[in-house]
C-alpha cells in the first residue's frame, strides 16, 4: 500500500491567534489546543476541518470542528485535503496516528508544519476509503447515543433533587439541621500510594474509580467525598479503605438513611465546590462540613430520594462503563482499519 506525506495530500496552515477579548459566551466555536475552548463572533473556516492541536500536553489531539468555527494558532488546520483522499477517512486515520516523532521542543512540546508535513499516511483506495468511513461512522453514531443517555441520567437526576431540596423546601416550613448533627464524619488514614489495582477492597481517594487494596480500616454503610481536587462522592455499604483527605460521612440517627444523605450531598456538591478554598487545587474543610444544612424532609421522601439516587448513580455507572467499552471497541476498529501502515 502507497504512503504518501501528510504535506502531499493536504495543505498545513496555522491561522493567527485570537485574543481573549474575542471571546463570547455564544457564537461559533473556537477551537484550540484542548478541542472546542469557547465562542467569538468570527470564524475562520465554514466548512468542517481536520484540527491538530500543536501546543502543550495536548500536541496530537484530533479535532473535526464543525462548520463555520475558527481555529486558533495552537491547532494546526489540514485544509483542501487531495481529491483522491477523503476528509473523513484522513481525519480518522489522524486519529490514530503516532505523532511522537513529530513533537519537539523542551519547555514546552510543539508541533511544528513542518515536521507534521512529513507523517506519512496511507493511501487506500477510495473505495476502501469510504468503507473505513462508513464503518467507523456507525461506531461514533452509537459513542454519542451513548453519551446522549448519559446526559439525560444526568438532567433527570438534578432536575428531581432541584425539585425536592430547592422547590419544596421553599413552598413548605421545612425543619433543618446540620450535617455534624446528623451524621458522624471521619477521615481516611492512608496515603494515596498504598492504592494499586488489586485486592479484594476499594481504596477510596481522589480518583473517579476506586483502586483496589489488600486491607481495610473501615466496614460501614456511607458517603465517601474526596476533600480536594474535583471533590468525588460515592455511596459504598462493606469493607474497604480511605485516603487522608477522604470524607467518610455515616448517619448518625435511625431516621436519616445514607442513601438519603447520599442524594442530598449530590446536590449539594456545585455549592462546595464554590465554597471551596485554595487557589491551583481547591479543598474543604472539616468546619465546612460540619455546618452544611440538610433539609428534613418529610420521611416518605426521603426514602424515595435515597431509592432513587442509589437506583441513577447504578444506571449512570452502568451506561459510563458500557460507553467505556464502546470507545475500547472504536479505538480498536481505529488501529485495525489502519494496523502496520506506518
Amino acid at each position: 500500500m502507497p504512503h504518501v506525506a501528510l504535506k502531499e495530500i493536504c495543505t498545513l496552515r496555522q491561522w493567527s491567534p485570537l485574543p481573549r477579548k474575542a471571546f463570547t459566551t455564544s457564537g461559533y466555536p473556537v477551537y484550540g489546543a484542548n478541542g472546542n475552548i469557547g465562542y467569538s463572533n468570527r470564524y475562520n473556516h465554514e466548512q468542517p476541518v481536520i484540527a491538530i492541536a500543536c501546543r502543550g500536553n495536548s500536541c496530537g489531539n484530533v479535532s473535526l470542528t464543525p462548520p463555520f468555527s475558527y481555529v486558533t494558532a495552537n491547532a494546526i488546520c489540514a485544509e483542501s485535503v487531495r481529491h483522491d483522499i477523503l476528509p473523513l477517512y484522513l481525519y480518522y486515520y489522524l486519529k490514530q496516528a503516532d505523532f511522537s516523532r513529530c513533537i519537539s521542543g523542551a519547555a514546552q512540546a510543539q508541533i511544528t508544519q513542518k515536521a507534521l508535513g512529513e507523517l506519512p499516511v496511507p493511501v487506500y483506495p477510495l473505495q476502501q476509503q469510504e468503507l473505513i468511513v462508513k464503518h467507523l461512522q456507525k461506531a461514533d453514531k452509537i459513542i454519542r447515543l451513548q453519551q446522549e443517555q448519559i446526559q439525560a441520567l444526568h438532567t433527570l437526576k438534578q432536575s428531581f433533587y432541584t425539585e425536592c431540596f430547592t422547590t419544596y423546601t421553599q413552598e413548605h416550613a421545612c425543619p433543618y439541621g446540620t450535617l455534624a448533627e446528623i451524621a458522624t464524619i471521619q477521615c481516611g488514614k492512608q496515603n494515596a500510594g498504598i492504592a494499586s489495582g488489586v485486592g479484594p477492597y476499594p481504596f477510596f481517594s481522589c480518583a473517579k474509580t476506586p483502586k483496589r487494596v489488600n486491607h481495610y480500616h473501615f466496614d460501614c454503610e456511607c458517603v465517601l467525598l474526596t476533600g480536594n481536587i474535583d471533590f468525588q462522592l460515592h455511596y459504598f455499604n462493606g469493607k474497604f479503605d480511605a485516603y487522608q483527605r477522604t470524607y467518610i460521612i455515616e448517619s448518625a440517627r435511625a431516621d436519616i438513611s445514607v442513601p438519603y444523605l447520599y442524594a442530598f450531598l449530590e446536590h449539594y456538591i456545585p455549592t462546595l465546590q464554590q465554597q471551596a478554598l485554595g487557589g491551583v487545587i481547591k479543598y474543604i474543610r472539616r468546619p465546612m462540613l460540619n455546618n452544611i444544612r440538610v433539609p428534613m424532609l418529610p420521611a416518605p421522601m426521603r426514602q424515595q430520594l435515597g431509592t432513587f439516587a442509589l437506583n441513577i448513580s447504578r444506571a449512570e455507572q452502568n451506561a459510563t462503563q458500557a460507553l467505556g467499552k464502546i470507545q475500547q471497541l472504536h479505538n480498536q476498529m481505529l488501529k485495525q482499519f489502519f494496523y502496520n501502515t506506518l
